[in-house]
């Protein structure tokens, strides 16, 4: 039984993206790529001035990965906070390790100067 549930996954997830893919090349309209249009960025109909494919800083983007990275740390903390009176006291030893890795985490953040804004 688990060896065609396995065959029917892995089928199902072949198949799925050829098909999108292949339906999305026969809905695209010819005209969608010869007019330029696609390569300008679209903000509120107003021409951009200067060059729109700018670098961008990776601060950024530790910036939102840290904020992920703390967000889902809350989503998994409320349930477990809520759960500690039902639970086995190696559940809060688990949870007290969880949260040290991740302030370890934080305090590296803040001495490599990650969370400095400029």
């Amino acid at each position: 039984m688990i060896g065609l549930t396995l065959v029917l996954f892995l089928a199902f997830g072949v198949m799925i993206p050829l098909s999108m893919e292949r339906v999305g090349r026969w809905l695209r309209l010819p005209t969608a790529l010869s007019n330029g249009a696609m390569g300008r960025p679209y903000e509120s109909g107003i021409q951009p001035e200067g060059d729109t494919w700018q670098p961008q800083y990776v601060r950024y983007y530790l910036y939102a990965l840290i904020f992920v990275l703390f967000d889902a740390e809350t989503a998994v903390l409320y349930p477990w906070a809520d759960a500690m009176n039902r639970v086995p006291p190696m559940l809060g030893l688990q949870a007290v390790v969880f949260m040290a890795m991740l302030l370890f985490g934080l305090v590296y953040a803040w001495k490599k100067g990650v969370l400095t804004w400029m």
